[in-house]
């Protein structure tokens, strides 16, 4: 087995096993035993396997270049998830007994995809560090080593989740699943603050404040 391929594998390992929006969201259809909690999951790798493509081949350097259309796209990832973290919250804190989603609908899967193409810290992992660091190899096979250990690692780590909190769900209580609501709510939140700052800089950066940083 190739050394890349164990460095790709490891390295995403570390960067993706913190619970994050997006680990948050699949626990949450996962303990409502909801079947396509998996069709999720396989968002998710699928969507890591393209960043992680376009940051080996150089694409992140490029966007970096242009601060006004990451500002544009960071307000709008603000937007997303402040109406979605309030969403979450309400729900959890609202009296009565949870009714539990069991079949998928087109918002659930434009939800995980927007926790993943809107999510800062997801473009900065994969497209940056994990992309970046594929980048680096000199020889093509080495690079496709990394990114494919990249992509195991990522498709492990989200089945994994996935099948845990599938098969835990039966012992879930109400009182427990609106905690996960909250809690849930709260990360989108703080996602959402998170993106306010960084837009804030962006704005300076480009001079929207009368002023450019350096």
């Amino acid at each position: 087995m190739r050394v890349p391929f164990l460095r790709g594998l490891g390295m995403t390992a570390s960067l993706i096993v913190a619970i994050g929006p997006q680990n948050a969201y699949l626990l949450k259809y996962g303990l409502s035993r909801a079947n396509f909690v998996f069709a999720i999951a396989a968002i998710y790798v699928v969507i890591d396997v393209a960043l992680i493509t376009l940051g080996a081949i150089g694409v992140g350097t490029i966007i970096a270049q242009y601060p006004a259309l990451k500002l544009i796209f960071a307000c709008i990832a603000v937007l997303f998830f402040l109406g979605f973290g309030i969403a979450s919250i309400r729900k959890g804190l609202k009296a009565g007994k949870i009714e539990k989603v069991k079949v998928p609908g087109a918002a659930a899967y434009s939800t995980a995809i927007l926790l993943s193409i809107a999510n800062p810290g997801v473009l900065f992992d994969t497209i940056v560090i994990i992309g970046g660091l594929a980048g680096q190899y000199e020889h093509l096979i080495d690079r496709i080593a990394f990114s494919a250990g990249a992509a195991a690692a990522s498709f492990l780590w989200f089945f994994a989740l996935a099948s845990i909190a599938y098969f835990c769900g039966g012992w879930f209580t109400d009182r427990a699943w609106k905690a996960v609501d909250i809690i849930i709510g709260v990360l989108m939140l703080v996602l959402a603050a998170t993106i306010v700052h960084d837009a804030w800089r962006l704005a300076e950066q480009i001079g929207l404040f009368g002023t450019t940083s350096v």
